[in-house]
């Protein structure tokens, strides 16, 4: 969740979440949150981990939307 008028940080999580989807960090936290048990209950999503979904993240581009979309 971000400020909608903030557009100098919006720009900056767009770069980090590029960042975690093009190098592969995406990964190991999918299968923290996704396929092991999950803090404090232990409870366990199992969402396999599809190819089809690792060669979307691997395509992300940052939005490009117009602010007054948001309104």
């Amino acid at each position: 969740m971000l400020r909608k008028d903030d557009v100098a940080f919006k720009k900056v999580v767009n770069a980090a979440m590029t960042n975690i989807y093009k190098s592969g960090q995406i990964n190991p936290i999918y299968e923290k949150w996704f396929q092991k048990p999950i803090p404090p209950k232990g409870i366990n999503l199992n969402i396999p981990d599809e190819r089809s979904v690792q060669r979307r993240w691997s395509r992300i581009r940052p939005i490009q939307g117009d602010p007054a979309a948001y309104k």
